[in-house]
């Protein structure tokens, strides 16, 4: 293994933003050269997350060599801290940081997808941020392209930043076959304002039709080490334009 070997934690700028088809195409593009887990430490909106939830479309579209599990449900859709509190419960953080370490003990790269954005609760005092930080995880944002996505994305970026979070990774989920001035301009500032941090662009696809091959992924700037041995096009900003 190369020193990509470790846990990474996939965040969003918000809920719905494509982390979950990040999360799945990243672990398939990791997984023909490393052992890989895909790991939903809190699942929310079902207590059968096998069938109904985010490790279901992780089971759909990925093969037996990754590792799945969800460690926690909870059946209402809200973030953890509510749906624990409505279903008279707890969402504690110790035993799922534990799980986590000893799911990565047995593989070179874990990921760990949390729910919605960064500063989401677990509990009265833990949000994603502790999480992350507990698990000592380098962060994957996953970003719109969409208008407002610049907002979203610094404060994304700034908040991990005063956490001492690092972020290894930005992906751009949804990216249209026949982007507009927004969507151009949007990516061609993130890689002005952010230098230093790699981009990869996921298109738009219809997963049940065609699968993670339809999301064509290509990188802006340089891959990082998560990404060591993958082997995607650069995007040339000004043929988009």
């Amino acid at each position: 293994m190369t020193d990509r070997a470790g846990t990474y934690f996939i965040t969003g700028t918000d809920t719905d933003v494509g982390k979950t088809v990040a999360a799945a195409w990243l672990a398939a593009a990791l997984a023909p050269a490393a052992r890989v887990a895909l790991v939903k430490p809190v699942q929310t909106g079902t207590l059968e997350p096998a069938t109904d939830g985010d490790e279901a479309f992780y089971r759909r579209h990925l093969n037996d060599r990754v590792t799945i599990e969800t460690i926690e449900s909870l059946p209402e859709p809200l973030a953890p801290s509510i749906a624990a509190e409505r279903a008279s419960t707890r969402v504690d953080l110790a035993p799922i940081v534990e799980r986590c370490h000893r799911i990565a003990q047995d593989h070179d790269v874990t990921l760990v997808e949390g729910a919605g954005g960064l500063l989401v609760t677990i509990n009265e005092q833990d949000d994603m941020t502790t999480l992350a930080g507990q698990l000592e995880a380098p962060l994957v944002v996953v970003i719109r392209p969409a208008l407002g996505t610049l907002n979203h994305t610094m404060l994304t970026v700034e908040a991990a930043e005063r956490r001492g979070l690092g972020v290894e990774l930005l992906i751009c989920s949804g990216f249209p076959d026949h982007p507009g001035v927004v969507e151009v301009e949007n990516l061609r500032f993130l890689r002005t304002r952010l230098p230093s941090l790699p981009l990869v662009v996921l298109r738009y696809a219809d997963l049940a039709k065609d699968g993670l091959e339809a999301l064509r992924p290509a990188l802006l700037g340089e891959a990082p080490p998560l990404l060591d041995g993958v082997e995607l096009p650069q995007l040339k900003l000004e043929c988009l334009s």
